[in-house]
């Protein structure tokens, strides 16, 4: 019986898999770099936040048109002293001769950070989201590879007074590169 639902799995997986690549469907997975970067009026009282650090993540591209594709991506950015999902819900973007161009909204969740506070300090501590935007533009090589370069703008403050929840003008952005692999 364990045999007979494994196959039928399968079979059912290698199905969905042949539906999706007639539509155009594809999934990516992605490593690469970032380079953030703190702007605002307080800045300067943000040290350690702009540290160059390491992107895993999945990519997904859903067309709507000939050219039109909505693009959808998950990283999982890890940089010292912090660890964040980086979600990108629904970028448009347009594609042709296998070069494209997106823009869409940015959420990024913190998950871990050496400098998150317990409430009860007295200086600043790291907020847990961050939205924003992105923008950006990558390249597909033979079919399965892809170059990808973005920049991500922050609206959200990153850090506050934990005793008087004043926020810091201080704010996220970065630009990556990622290098993806299409799986299909």
């Amino acid at each position: 019986m364990k045999i007979t639902g494994c196959i039928f799995l399968l079979l059912l997986v290698m199905t969905s898999v042949a539906a999706q690549e007639s539509l155009g469907f594809s999934l990516q997975v992605k490593a690469g770099w970032q380079r953030p970067r703190i702007y605002g009026a307080e800045k300067d009282s943000m040290s350690g936040y702009a540290k160059t650090g390491w992107i895993l993540g999945l990519s997904a591209l859903s067309p709507i048109g000939k050219s039109l594709v909505l693009k959808h991506d998950a990283w999982l950015a890890m940089q010292k002293g912090e660890t964040r999902l980086d979600l990108f819900p629904v970028s448009a973007a347009y594609r042709k001769y296998d070069m494209e161009i997106f823009a869409g909204p940015y959420m990024g969740i913190l998950l871990r950070a050496d400098n998150y506070g317990n409430g009860s300090m007295e200086n600043g501590y790291a907020t847990k989201n961050d939205l924003g935007y992105t923008i950006g533009a990558g390249y597909t090589f033979r079919k399965r590879l892809n170059a990808e370069i973005r920049y991500v703008q922050g609206w959200s403050p990153l850090a506050e007074n934990a005793g008087t929840k004043a926020q810091l003008k201080a704010y996220r952005q970065y630009l990556s590169f990622t290098l993806g692999y299409v799986l299909f």
